[in-house]
């Protein structure tokens, strides 16, 4: 592991192509990267030699049709012909730019305005998948004249002795684009500087000097499944073990067989991860797993529900899981990727506060225990950062305990969106008031307070809903509707206002997907009741509106997240596609429109 004592400005900026070579000139035969396939079955393995070997050949291609600064797409479904591209890039100079896939329809226009925003003069991608992203993008403008390569990798040929680009700290290592749950996707502009930085301090944050070996899932072209899965262990010069997202989906429990067969120490997910595990905790119990290995959990990209953590340390316990596995932290493209964490080997931090208190826009103790919520730490600021909480209508720096927010300055904090000067400078060049020669900020889009050096996220700000100057989050309305009756879908609701442009009256919607297999014979109008009760009693506000949904309507990003705003575009154009009554049911009668429970 690199030294993490160390000054990275006195030093210089490591890269990772400088990494590759040292590892392949030191460990040639050691894995770096495996890829299970299905049922866990090592599918695809590449040594330090190999990938070296590999990047190499196809970087020196690459530069038969571009220039240094250039871009890449890399269209990959998971597996390690990306990693090849990624490095191949590197290798040439060239700035990769990780995409979704498209499969189907359903991310068409967002994959084609990121193509043609990146305007890349490469497109990578495998063999399996040459044909169908040469017909997908091939037709778009910018990509008339793209050339697209697949990578091979059984290609057997040698590397070639042209010298690999040097990269200066401030050339694009690659440009992330956001998961555009709140907005279209934008292409943040990740430097060598920026990324160096970031893996340091993670690999400070986590504790990682034991070579952990890593297991992940993440999609790469997400920055979770980049960075935290991929990078990081690379930067540490550890095995990294990659599985598929839609096989982990499917098939929960072989993500924990995974790291139970490889002892992995590192792995993580979003919330949602355990809760699948959860669900399927039977089938891993006994299958004779063992995850004492398992030292940390990453939660992230998604809110940290202490519920989730209380159920799967219980469910798990007997084989091995501890609860200070759990490591709740927060990131996100913009800081390239982590933003807080806390000290690895303790317990996450839970605090008792006031559901009133929250509402109102303070964290304050519970005046009883209908009153009180967990609030779950997410960590503390990293090394060289620094993290404020500020008022985002005023740019007034916030006390301890009051919820404004998140922004965050530091050296993995990148310039700002690729080709979007306007929105860069609102989002990355952030001054507090009062600071007009301070610190340039990056506007995180996330609301949360911190009490005793601890950050806790309480949501997205575009999304919160004010109701009579009280905040609703959306994300909480949610984990409650979904679990409020049997039959409706995890992780598959959208709550959001509406407001008559005439009267100002407000209407709180809430839109629920039902599980595929409860389509037909769920009660429409004993779950939309249940909902609203619970609703009310958990959150003491009462929602007009509540649509429960076909399997499969709630729209969300490349990454899983609700796109809320879109579901509301939608419900206003009446496209959502509402579960059809059968014909023995009969509409429920509309509640009276009150604002507030406490009304």
């Amino acid at each position: 592991m690199l030294d993490k004592n160390r000054d990275l400005s006195s030093v210089g900026v490591p890269t990772l192509w400088g990494l590759l070579d040292t590892y392949a000139a030191a460990r040639p035969d050691d894995r770096a990267f495996l890829y299970l396939g299905p049922e866990n079955v090592e599918q695809e393995a590449l040594t330090y030699a190999e990938l070296h070997r590999l990047a190499r050949i196809y970087g020196q291609r690459l530069r038969q049709h571009t220039r240094p600064g250039d871009r890449a797409i890399l269209m990959f479904p998971t597996g390690l012909a990306f990693v090849v591209a990624f490095f191949a890039c590197h290798f040439a100079g060239v700035v990769p730019v990780p995409m979704v896939p498209l499969k189907g329809s359903r991310l068409r226009n967002t994959v084609h305005a990121i193509a043609e925003n990146a305007a890349a003069a490469v497109v990578f991608s495998n063999l399996d998948q040459a044909s169908l992203v040469h017909a997908q993008l091939s037709p778009l403008p910018s990509y008339r004249d793209a050339t697209f390569i697949a990578i091979d990798l059984d290609e057997g040929g040698p590397a070639p002795t042209a010298d690999p680009h040097e990269a200066l700290p401030h050339e694009l290592a690659f440009i992330q684009y956001t998961s555009g749950s709140t907005s279209v996707p934008r292409g943040v502009m990740v430097s060598h500087a920026n990324l160096a930085a970031n893996l340091e301090m993670m690999a400070e944050a986590f504790g990682n000097d034991d070579s952990p070996t890593y297991v992940g899932w993440a999609p790469l072209y997400h920055d979770m499944g980049l960075i935290a899965n991929v990078l990081e262990p690379f930067y540490l010069g550890t095995f990294c073990i990659l599985m598929s997202p839609n096989l982990f989906a499917h098939r929960p429990w072989l993500w924990p067989k995974a790291i139970s067969d490889y002892r992995a120490v590192v792995s993580g997910g979003p919330n949602y991860a355990y809760d699948l595990c959860i669900e399927r905790r039977d089938l891993i119990i006994d299958a004779g797993l063992d995850l004492s290995s398992w030292k940390l959990a990453f939660n992230s990209a998604e809110p940290v529900r202490a519920g989730t953590l209380q159920r799967f340390t219980e469910a798990f316990a007997g084989i091995g899981f501890r609860p200070q596995t759990f490591y709740p932290c927060f990131g996100m493209a913009e800081a390239t990727l982590l933003i807080t964490g806390g000290s690895r080997s303790e317990v996450p931090i839970l605090r008792p506060v006031s559901r009133v208190g929250l509402a109102r826009g303070a964290a304050v103790a519970p005046t009883d225990e209908k009153d009180e919520t967990q609030a779950i730490g997410c960590g503390r600021a990293l090394r060289d950062e620094t993290l404020r909480i500020v008022d985002p209508e005023t740019f007034d720096a916030m006390p301890d305990g009051e919820i404004g927010e998140i922004w965050v300055a530091g050296p993995h904090v990148p310039l700002g969106y690729f080709d979007n000067e306007e929105v860069s400078q609102r989002t990355f060049h952030a001054r507090i008031a009062g600071e007009a020669d301070g610190e340039r900020y990056l506007r995180t889009g996330d609301l949360g307070f911190v009490l005793e050096g601890e950050l806790f996220v309480t949501g997205r700000y575009k999304d919160l809903i004010i109701v009579r100057g009280h905040n609703v989050y959306p994300q909480d309305i949610e984990y409650v509707a979904e679990r409020a009756w049997p039959g409706l879908k995890n992780n598959s609701g959208a709550a959001f206002a509406v407001e008559d442009p005439d009267s100002g009256i407000q209407t709180l919607v809430l839109a629920q997907e039902v599980r595929i297999g409860n389509r037909q014979s769920i009660d429409i109008d004993a779950a939309t009741r249940a909902i609203r009760q619970e609703i009310l009693r958990e959150a003491d506000v009462t929602f007009h509106k509540i649509i429960l949904l076909e399997p499969g309507s709630i729209p969300k990003t490349s990454s899983g997240k609700i796109r809320r705003a879109e579901t509301r575009k939608r419900y206003l154009d009446e496209t959502l596609a509402i579960l059809a009554r059968r014909p023995s049911q009969a509409p429920e009668a509309e509640p009276p429109k009150a604002a507030s429970g406490d009304d």
